[in-house]
């Protein structure tokens, strides 16, 4: 059994092998925060942490204040969920990066609301700096909100800095064999931006040119179907007291003693 302390000399000379897997992910994913905290921010965010995290089907997240050094020295979070790393093209991933930096950009330097994550400031700072807020993903969506996603501003200047970084031969050397969502979910999405007038020439999502098939077991395994619901809400029609229960329940009011109305699954 290996100790703390008994380090053998691979070990010392390991942090110098910059050529691991974990290293070149996340040191390409500090390189496109670097890029775009120095475009369009002008350098002025602090360092956070940056994180993979599959748990969660959101694209990425911030946490103000996460984590701790031994120190005392506090860092932010900065998550990123892999899994649409495989199923977006890159600009797309980017953009997620991007959206949680303006997060991390507010926690800093601007004013949160407790209450509301995507407040106006944030939305305005997005809009700068060529992120459409929009709770749908597409134009016409409310801009503020507790869940908010986001467009690409053709002419705006992310675009123009992740061009910019992508020039440079930037890649995601890794990508996560787990989707979050069906890929036809993300293509429609983007022929819906088509649709409504958004035209950017993006890269090709990877998944498309990835094989069918790696050591004889698909190379990208997607979202099981979902289960039915098991579980409804059923309403009272005179006091709108609420319930929850099977498919086939048959609830009464104690109150107004009127049977509930089912309305649609939990």
């Amino acid at each position: 059994m290996r100790t703390r302390h008994a380090l053998s000399q691979q070990d010392a000379n390991y942090p110098h092998n910059m050529n691991t897997p974990s290293l070149t992910l996340y040191t390409a994913l500090q390189l496109a925060f670097d890029h775009f905290n120095t475009r369009l921010f002008g350098t002025r965010l602090p360092h956070c942490l940056l994180t993979l995290r599959s748990a969660s089907r959101v694209y990425g997240y911030h946490h103000a204040g996460r984590f701790i050094a031994p120190d005392g020295q506090v860092l932010d979070e900065l998550g990123m969920h892999p899994g649409f790393f495989t199923l977006q093209p890159i600009e797309a991933v980017m953009s997620t990066l991007v959206h949680e930096m303006t997060h991390h950009w507010q926690n800093h330097a601007g004013t949160p609301s407790p209450s509301n994550p995507h407040n106006k400031e944030w939305a305005d700072k997005m809009v700068s700096i060529g992120l459409q807020p929009s709770h749908t993903g597409l134009p016409g969506g409310r801009k503020t909100g507790r869940s908010m996603s986001d467009y690409i501003l053709p002419d705006g200047p992310f675009l123009s800095a992740c061009r910019e970084l992508l020039s440079g031969g930037f890649t995601l050397p890794w990508l996560d064999r787990h989707a979050p969502a069906k890929p036809e979910t993300q293509l429609a999405h983007l022929r819906a931006l088509e649709n409504a007038g958004v035209l950017i020439d993006m890269a090709q999502a990877p998944m498309a040119s990835l094989p069918v098939e790696v050591q004889g077991k698909p190379t990208v395994w997607q979202p099981p179907p979902k289960k039915p619901p098991s579980r409804f809400k059923y309403v009272c029609p005179k006091c709108d007291a609420k319930a929850w229960a099977a498919i086939n329940a048959y609830l009464s009011c104690g109150t107004c003693e009127e049977r509930l109305i089912r309305t649609g699954p939990a």
